[in-house]
């Protein structure tokens, strides 16, 4: 059985343009939704992002930041390209647009 550990998870925006997948960030100021939870081993982790992220429902880079000293064996492989609910250039831009217009109103 793996050993517990404490992460923590941010979703940052993203979206498909063609073959890549763009994630927008604004680092100075911007805040994103972000969980701190426990899991026992890589699979188990993997199934609280995806959760969280699913819960979420809109297209997200979830960056995953270990909280213990040492970072078990086989994190970086695990969390390198969590991508969910990505949406095409325009679908994104399209929804974009209609957070700005429910914001401004």
């Amino acid at each position: 059985m793996a050993k517990p550990c404490d992460y923590k998870v941010t979703l940052y925006p993203a979206h498909k343009d063609g073959g890549f997948v763009v994630t927008k960030a604004d680092i100075f100021g911007g805040t994103y939704p972000s969980k701190e939870f426990t899991a026992a081993g890589m699979d188990d982790l993997v199934d609280q992002v995806t959760h969280f992220a699913m819960e979420h429902g809109e297209g997200c880079n979830a960056s995953v930041r270990c909280l213990a000293p040492r970072k078990p064996p086989g994190f970086k492989k695990a969390t390198e390209n969590l991508y969910f609910n990505l949406l095409s250039k325009e679908q994104f831009e399209a929804a974009e647009a209609k957070k700005a217009e429910s914001a401004a109103a």
